[in-house]
């Protein structure tokens, strides 16, 4: 009976923390690092007290990985700042292997509702404070001392996760074919996603609906080709960021506003010095279209709200693709990517403005960044577990239709967010995909499977 009751204490301490996943991505996003050692801690009490078996099973990986990172230390272009780096990432690193590689938790049937119905909770929480500003958020974070900086501190964070959380949710759902549920989270989701600030999330819905779409139907090999080509983009990032992203950014295409105005000051060329567009006012060159009570603004597109984002990433990539062929073998050091470029001026092509820093905090690709901290050391070592994401989806979708459609977009979308947006090393986002990852192998154990094929628990 006390061997019974351990089990149980930790069985639900892991179900309660699996379904914490998605409301502290919304309302305490660093938390998601806290959850997952949390969570790995717990592992291995559970492994001392019920002597459950210990999974070494991709253990080269994670100590080589460890290693490039430690070693990085002796050619770090700030050795101190990448001492204090080192200790938390290898820790977040220690406690993903951990957790996917010790859990023996026995799968529950309910795992859908476990991830799903936080899902749902959260995103109307947010769908509130989007449309009807109930400011929910802002009241909690006010409770313990904390105030969001901006209306993008206050979603974006949240949105990513669900962003990435939404495909494998559904996939569950769909599975045990509970239909309502699952078209209730991509509503929300979606819906969310379309309304919030984020437009990484926009980029990432309409891949992860792609994706499904050509994974379910045209099966494992097309999964295979996305590998292929995400495995060539990775390892040539620094020469396309270098040659294709500035050809792009140099683009000559501008577009024209037009809206009424209430004139202030207008010279002889009809230039409108001040003038009030659309309930603002604004300091602008806006024309005067003659006869009439309307004004307009032509303005090259990287000076539109879009094409700003979009040219700020491009430029930034470029100029880290410049340095990463400056040290292309071992890179700069761990945690460096903050420290580089701080006194440049980009120049924004087509325009006189000007952006201040080569990098802001860290490059806003993933890829890029390994590059520029561990080289091409770093990245050898992330192809090889990047080949091990690869052949896991593509083993699920052999066996499951449903799931290893969920794990395939699960796993594209991860790849277009970890492109636009984050630092590679941060520690929330590496303990979001870490969970990501639980779900996903979660999601698989006992899962049905395609007729003629092996259960998916024996793919583990």
């Amino acid at each position: 009976m006390t061997n019974l009751n351990k089990k149980n204490f930790f069985n639900y301490v892991y179900y309660i923390s699996l379904a914490c996943i998605a409301p502290l991505s919304y309302f305490a996003p660093l938390g998601e690092w806290l959850l997952l050692s949390f969570l790995s801690i717990s592992m291995i009490l559970n492994h001392s007290v019920n002597r459950t078996k210990i999974n070494y099973n991709n253990l080269y990986i994670f100590l080589i990985s460890v290693f490039i990172i430690m070693v990085s230390y002796y050619w770090s272009i700030s050795p101190d700042w990448t001492l204090d780096i080192i200790g938390p990432i290898t820790g977040i690193i220690f406690a993903i292997y951990i957790l996917l590689n010790m859990n023996t938790i026995p799968n529950k049937n309910n795992l859908e509702n476990i991830i799903g119905i936080p899902i749902i909770l959260t995103s109307i929480c947010i769908l509130s404070d989007i449309l009807f500003n109930t400011e929910i958020r802002s009241t909690l974070a006010m409770l313990v001392g904390d105030e969001p900086t901006s209306e993008s501190a206050n979603y974006s964070r949240g949105i990513i996760i669900l962003t990435i959380l939404m495909p494998m949710s559904i996939a569950l759902y769909v599975n045990k074919k509970i239909y309502i549920l699952a078209i209730v989270i991509f509503f929300l989701v979606s819906l969310i996603i379309l309304l919030g600030p984020n437009d990484s999330s926009k980029i990432a819905l309409f891949a992860a609906l792609l994706a499904s779409s050509l994974i379910y139907f045209a099966g494992p090999r097309c999964f295979l080709y996305f590998g292929i080509i995400s495995f060539i983009y990775i390892l040539c990032l620094p020469i396309v960021s270098t040659k294709i992203f500035s050809k792009i950014g140099e683009i000559e295409k501008s577009f024209e506003f037009t809206a009424k105005c209430n004139l202030w000051q207008v010279d002889k060329a009809y230039r409108i010095k001040y003038a009030w567009i659309m309930g603002k006012l604004l300091y602008d060159e806006w024309k005067k279209i003659p006869n009439t009570d309307n004004c307009k603004l032509i303005r090259p597109w990287q000076q539109t709200p879009i094409g700003g984002s979009i040219i700020h990433r491009l430029l930034v990539w470029e100029y880290v693709g410049s340095e990463i062929l400056k040290k292309p073998l071992l890179g700069n050091g761990i945690g460096t990517s903050r420290l580089i470029g701080q006194n440049i001026v980009l120049n924004i092509p087509n325009t006189n403005i000007e952006i201040k820093g080569g990098i802001p905090l860290h490059p806003h690709n993933s890829f890029l960044e390994i590059w520029l901290e561990l080289g091409l050391l770093g990245i050898i070592v992330f192809s090889f577990i990047w080949i091990k994401i690869i052949k896991f989806g593509i083993n699920i979708r052999k066996h499951s239709f449903v799931i290893g459609t969920g794990v395939c977009t699960s796993i594209v979308t991860v790849f277009v967010i970890s492109n636009l947006t984050f630092g590679a090393f941060q520690a929330w986002w590496m303990a979001s995909i870490g969970l990501l990852f639980l779900i996903l192998l979660e999601s698989c154990k006992y899962t049905k499977s395609n007729k003629n094929s092996k259960p998916i628990k024996q793919l583990h």
